[in-house]
């Protein structure tokens, strides 16, 4: 096959062409192969210099493959000019259409690193829960709080993986055992450690499932330490004379308003996100007519219904016609400690003062106070912080303390309160009853009538 450019230029480029009968005819056949036209002019001097040029190009190659394919369709009786193109093309852009080829594998292979990638993965699978595409076992939408704490635990999962990188392979007890004490270096209680690492190991499990990885025994290593009592901030409830005082109390404006939102939810058991939202349109009456509080809980999304049997209840949701004044749960907490502080004045066990643990934020004002030779809390004599119960008192206190009234009166069953407020398990239910051990002794002197068998 003999080979030529057609062109009058002396610069530049141009493409070879062949000549061959087809069909025929003599017919001027251009190749998609592009030469520089003073390199091609050079080589063209002699045979030895052409098929040197055609070597070192990789010319020679292609012009084989496409003679091979001639003598195949003349063969065959398939030598025809469309044949002819095809078959050039297809000779021709091979190397194309195999450099595509490797250029999909690599990025085929570079997106399955990218989601195999730990980092990667904890980041798409938290936008995931975030827009709804990633749901429930139940398979509802992630309720505000759950998609709080998992931002909560990106945020802090990416700050370790900055400082130790890993893959699913690398999760072992040595990188667990680092996770955790990255966390406790931060300053972390307990609780909220357990929360971190229990996520930790939701990614891990969800990771596997889908095949990203075969590290079975990596869920096994996320272990959360003993969470004991001390560990935990004291979680109190107030107990009905108590309440009875707070509601008697005489108040105005804003303390007032404070005051009655707090109490409506120790008549409820409900969480601050849900008792203050409470609407007209909330309150409702059963088949049997019942006058109910019918609400869907913010956190879980489940519906919760909720009868009004205690007329102070009654009083204050009329009092505001069944719309709760909006009040900021910071503003709650804030002033609802000083409400509780000046009843402490005449309710003596608002005063009593409780074991318990600072927070992160203390701990660090704490350690700064004390480089100045100033203590901010109280300590009893084991070095445990203490504080008043008036200062204990938070928006949550209100939920605990319907709960542990309802537990204490004996008058329902353990189903019948969980349906107020609406706990699933019997075991998350029981954390909310805040008795202490004094008042669990009591409970037990008072059923032993008869004696203790």
């Amino acid at each position: 096959m003999k080979l030529m450019i057609r062109t009058k230029s002396k610069e530049g480029s141009a493409p070879l062409y062949t000549k061959l009968m087809v069909e025929g005819k003599g017919r001027w056949i251009c190749l998609p192969i592009v030469v520089d036209i003073n390199e091609w002019v050079e080589a063209a001097q002699s045979e030895r210099k052409l098929n040197n040029y055609l070597i070192k190009k990789g010319i020679n190659k292609k012009v084989a493959l496409i003679e091979d394919s001639i003598k195949d369709m003349k063969r065959h009786h398939r030598f025809t000019k469309e044949n002819l193109e095809k078959s050039i093309e297809d000779i021709m852009l091979a190397d194309k259409r195999e450099a595509l080829k490797r250029a999909e594998q690599l990025g085929k292979e570079a997106e399955d690193r990218k989601k195999h990638n730990v980092k990667n993965f904890v980041v798409e699978h938290i936008r995931k829960i975030e827009s709804g595409e990633v749901r429930t076992a139940k398979k509802e939408k992630y309720a505000k709080e759950s998609i709080k704490n998992w931002q909560q635990f990106r945020r802090i999962f990416l700050d370790f993986y900055r400082i130790r990188p890993f893959e699913w392979d690398d999760i072992n007890e040595t990188l667990a055992d680092r996770y955790i004490s990255y966390l406790e270096s931060i300053g972390y209680m307990k609780y909220t450690l357990d929360k971190h690492i229990s996520l930790f190991k939701t990614i891990v499990g969800v990771a596997e499932r889908q095949g990203l990885h075969n590290n079975h025994l990596a869920a096994s290593y996320l272990k959360s330490p003993q969470i004991r009592e001390e560990d935990k901030a004291k979680e109190i409830y107030l107990t009905k004379d108590e309440l009875s005082a707070l509601y008697e109390m005489p108040l105005e404006g804003f303390e007032e308003q404070v005051r009655d939102v707090f109490l409506i939810g120790c008549f409820t058991a409900m969480r601050f996100s849900d008792y203050s939202r409470i609407k007209k349109e909330n309150i409702g009456f059963t088949n049997s007519g019942t006058k109910v509080i019918r609400i869907k809980q913010e956190k879980t999304a489940g519906t919760v219904v909720i009868p009004i049997l205690d007329e102070r209840l009654e009083t204050l949701l009329k009092k505001y016609d069944y719309n709760v004044p909006e009040v900021l749960d910071q503003s709650l907490n804030r002033t609802i400690k000083e409400i509780c502080k000046r009843l402490s004045e005449t309710v003596s066990s608002l005063g009593k003062e409780e074991r318990t643990v600072l927070n992160l934020k203390e701990r660090r004002s704490e350690m700064e106070a004390r480089k100045k030779g100033i203590e901010l809390f109280k300590y009893d004599e084991q070095g445990f912080p203490i504080r008043p119960r008036w200062e204990l008192v938070a928006s949550h206190t209100a939920r605990r303390s319907c709960i542990t009234n309802m537990y204490l009166s004996k008058k329902f069953s353990v189903q019948q309160m969980m349906s107020v407020s609406g706990h699933k398990t019997e075991t998350m239910f029981y954390k909310y009853v805040k008795l202490s051990l004094d008042e669990y002794a009591d409970s037990v002197a008072s059923a032993a009538v008869d004696g203790l068998f």
